[in-house]
């Protein structure tokens, strides 16, 4: 009975269908023009005996044989406004990183149901089919290009206007499995805060040598490019190098330089490091001199230089342009050094077990307070060999302060508190405010180097932290934040090409064909770069602050975009901490009664930046809670 009332069905919608279309062929000319009698014969009859009522689902039109049938059932007016079939299929597993197998057996069953699609996902995904690959230095090398990884973003952005493109570019080396040393050497750029794209690629059993000939396809194009531009619609855009962003392993393989473990492995100063037990630097020390260009460019630093780099050769400067990452530097370095010290350092360092345990609880008890913009919320110290770089940043800038506060000696957290401080000051995206401090943020750091050996020991002071005192310098450079000239951005990007490797057979192809696909297959969206992604009523999704640095909390949202709020003056909160400074400086303020609020109506647009709003107290009865602007960019969507 079922397919019957589904045979009737569509038996009503072919007539309807030709009815329609008046300037159409006789249906039963066609059909029988097109199938023989063996064909015909299967179709079921219509009321009359004719054949022009029959099943359309049970009929599977080819693509290669019945395309005359497939135009006369296509209504244009409905491929007018339904979008089509294929390319969604397409964008869902380019998006979703389906493996062709599943899609191959998707595509059998739409098939079967009467869609006409193609048997294979490589057509429908528009797969290259070659790879251009060459052998060198010692594995394999597909070499993309700056230009058109340029012209796509462009192309994708109509709103950038500049004349000028500063480009950012990383190398960084990857592994690709756990039980092999196969690895991946990218050469990745960004520019004017835009996603990045791949330059190169290399992949190997080792770091690929010589260096010369890795960089030589990327040297050659940089050059040409900074020499005539980018010639973009009817502007021609001058292209320069802002920075090479790496870490310190990469930027000694890049500048042929000696390791960050050396006793003049500073990349800024001429300090020279003693031995106790390893290479410590500790702050500097009279005689010591800026590093130059110009030494730099005619070797003229032997105990510091290994070779003259093929950058410098190209006329690249390697003093200045190369970054101090503060996500390998700060985060992965000082932080998570400062707290395995804390843990299981000397007995003049080293917390109690109850102590540990505090913090830990404190810790458990924060999470789930942090916005949905965090990627990862709170975990305790016993799994502190497993933070990520944006736990640490998370500890050091928002959770650090409240835990810390009333465990640790006031020595310790205030030397804490002055790292935690120069690096928010660092990280502010207001150029005038981050200006105005700069100078006091350099003398934080040079507190914070100093004051580490009679904290920590004399082992703590190594490589990454006498590099703190640099950080400022770097700010004012490259006029910018810490942000700004961050790895973060290329960290993420380096991670999504990593898992488009699924075997150890041809990784640079699968890597390109990948590329390929999502381009072709999903639509091209503008970059917009926000503060947030999400407003709400809930309790850590609703605290932002204002132009003016009121802070508000949104209680309803209306459809027309407007928020009814609580607005909360600067002048009703009170100071989290006062040593090494007040913490105003910073809008991080305690709010003990939130009665004193005032309820407004505000609109989206007044939104400048989303507060994280945590419990003075962890796991205690209601004391109040602590506000700390977001100063990072946005881990998750």
């Amino acid at each position: 009975m079922a397919y019957h009332r589904n045979w009737r069905k569509r038996h009503a919608e072919v007539l309807s269908l030709a009815d329609d279309d008046s300037n159409s062929s006789d249906t039963d000319g066609l059909l029988r023009a097109r199938f023989s009698e063996d064909e015909t014969d299967s179709l079921p009859p219509s009321a009359d005996g004719n054949i022009s009522d029959y099943d359309s689902d049970a009929l599977v039109l080819s693509s290669d044989t019945d395309s005359e049938v497939a135009d006369y059932l296509c209504d244009d007016s409905a491929e007018e406004t339904a979008p089509d079939l294929g390319e969604e299929i397409a964008a869902w597993a380019a998006t979703n990183k389906c493996k062709r197998s599943g899609l191959n057996e998707l595509l059998d069953i739409l098939r079967r149901q009467g869609h006409r699609l193609p048997k294979d996902a490589r057509t429908l995904l528009k797969t290259p089919k070659r790879v251009e690959v060459v052998d060198l230095c010692g594995g394999q090398y597909a070499y993309f290009g700056i230009a058109s990884g340029v012209l796509k973003v462009l192309s994708q952005n109509p709103v950038f206007h500049e004349d000028r493109i500063d480009m950012c570019f990383n190398i960084d080396g990857i592994p690709l499995f756990k039980s092999s040393s196969l690895q991946m050497w990218p050469i990745l750029c960004s520019f004017h805060d835009f996603a990045p794209f791949i330059v190169a690629l290399y992949c190997g059993k080792a770091k690929p040598s010589p260096v010369k000939d890795y960089l030589s396809d990327f040297l050659q194009e940089l050059q040409q490019l900074m020499q005539d531009g980018i010639v973009h619609g009817e502007k021609a855009l001058q292209v320069t190098v802002k920075s090479f962003v790496c870490d310190a392993p990469a930027r000694s393989f890049l500048k042929c330089i000696k390791n960050h473990n050396s006793y003049f492995a500073c990349e800024r100063c001429t300090v020279k490091g003693t031995y106790v037990g390893r290479v410590v630097l500790g702050a500097t020390s009279p005689g010591v001199v800026a590093r130059s260009e110009a030494d730099f460019s005619r070797l003229a630093y032997k105990d510091h230089q290994i070779e003259k780099s093929p950058l410098t050769l190209a006329g690249i400067p390697c003093v200045r342009p190369f970054a101090l990452d503060y996500m390998h530097l700060v985060c992965l370095g000082v932080v998570r050094r400062m707290l395995h010290y804390m843990q299981r350092g000397p007995h003049t360092c080293r917390l109690s077990f109850q102590q540990r345990s505090d913090i830990s609880v404190k810790l458990k008890a924060l999470n789930g307070e942090l916005p949905s913009e965090f990627a990862r919320q709170p975990r305790t110290l016993l799994e502190l060999d497993r933070w990520k770089a944006t736990e640490l940043r998370q500890f050091l800038l928002y959770t650090g302060p409240v835990v810390l506060r009333k465990v640790v000696s006031h020595a310790v957290y205030k030397h804490f508190l002055s790292l935690m401080v120069a690096v928010s000051v660092l990280l502010n995206s207001d150029d005038a405010d981050r200006k105005e401090h700069l100078d006091y943020a350099r003398e934080l750091l040079m507190y914070y180097v100093k004051k580490c050996e009679a904290i920590y020991g004399n082992t703590f002071a190594v490589y990454n932290v006498h590099s703190l005192i640099h950080l400022p310098d770097d700010v004012e450079h490259f006029n910018c934040s810490l942000n700004g000239i961050s790895c973060f951005p290329f960290e993420n990007y380096l991670q999504t090409l990593k898992k488009m490797v699924r075997q150890s057979r041809n990784p640079i192809a699968q890597v390109a064909k990948r590329l390929a696909e999502i381009e072709n297959s999903t639509k091209s969206r503008p970059f917009t770069k926000e503060s947030f992604t999400r407003i709400s009523t809930r309790p850590r999704d609703c605290c932002f602050i204002l132009q003016n640095k009121d802070y508000v909390f949104v209680k309803e949202m209306h459809e027309d975009g407007t928020l009814v709020c609580d607005v909360l003056h600067q002048c009703n909160t009170e100071s989290f901490f006062t040593d090494p400074c007040d913490s105003k400086l910073l809008h991080i303020v305690r709010v003990r009664d939130i009665s004193r609020t005032r309820r407004r109506l505000i609109s989206k647009q007044q939104l400048i930046r989303k507060v994280v709003c945590l419990p003075a107290n962890p796991g205690e009865a209601d004391t109040g809670f602590i506000l700390f602007p977001m100063l990072h960019e946005i881990e998750r969507n």
